[in-house]
């Protein structure tokens, strides 16, 4: 299985800070601030999420090591700064608690019950299936957007009854820029916009009007002006990109399926 993690989902980046550093005092530790020693499994705990070749370089070069000691020694000597302050005791403090709780436990969850999933075999199948969605086809496409399913309805009425489509777009379309570009988006890969507003656009044919299309921003009418075909790239191309969507893939059914199971009220 290729040593990937579903926590990089959620991790959020490491903060580095570079100042001096003690000399280890003893096997295990690394380092003391103010009688406080910091170990090897912090340094081990630091570096967990860093990916796979900066964690080599962190252990196996002399010069990233003290750089990295010298990080946990810097986030020592603040963090008695604030305890000494009594910062623990703030409600910011407890918040910002409650926040890495949920993270921590999320990410326990993600490891846990999805990262298993993402077997060699899994994400080369996936490819498989979807080849088409990493290829360097291209569509060039116009697009007016509607706040409510019905004035989208309207609108893709009008358009398909012969009423200009640009000049429907000028004047009805909710995108800030149709005054400008009268709803023309120009050429677009598959990986450019929302997944259901390409979708319906490379699924069009030249000149046909499709929709309405709900994405995030609201409801499009789309019309397809142009194609170009590209070509499909080998799995060793589009290898992270793959690995990436089958992440997001996961995770996507396994919350739908928790929603199902749960009873919420938005």
């Amino acid at each position: 299985m290729h040593n990937m993690s579903m926590k990089s989902l959620f991790v959020l980046g490491l903060l580095v800070w570079g100042v001096a550093m003690s000399m280890p005092v003893s096997a295990g530790v690394l380092a003391s601030v103010n009688g406080k020693s910091i170990t090897d499994e912090d340094f081990q705990a630091l570096i967990a999420g860093l990916p796979m070749h900066q964690r080599d370089l962190a252990q196996k070069d002399p010069a990233t090591k003290k750089r990295i000691i010298q990080d946990l020694v810097d986030q020592e000597l603040m963090v008695q700064e604030a305890a000494g302050e009594k910062l623990d005791s703030s409600r910011e403090f407890k918040d910002a608690l409650q926040v890495m709780r949920k993270q921590a436990l999320v990410n326990l969850l993600v490891s846990k019950r999805l990262a298993p999933k993402m077997t060699e075999a899994t994400v080369k199948d996936f490819y498989q299936r979807n080849k088409t969605r990493y290829s360097t086809d291209q569509v060039h496409a116009q697009h007016i957007l509607l706040t409510t399913q019905t004035d989208a309805d309207s609108v893709l009425a009008e358009a398909k009854r012969g009423v200009d489509f640009q000049r429907l777009a000028e004047q009805r379309s909710k995108d800030p820029s149709a005054k400008t570009t009268r709803g023309d988006v120009g050429y677009f890969s598959r990986n450019m916009f929302d997944e259901a507003f390409t979708r319906a656009a490379f699924g069009a044919g030249i000149g046909e009007i499709v929709g309405p299309v709900k994405t995030s921003f609201g409801f499009h009418v789309i019309k397809v002006v142009d194609r170009k075909v590209g070509k499909t790239p080998d799995f060793v191309e589009v290898e992270q990109q793959v690995r990436a969507d089958v992440q997001r893939d996961i995770l996507r059914n396994y919350v739908t399926e928790l929603r199902r199971k749960a009873k919420i009220k938005e």
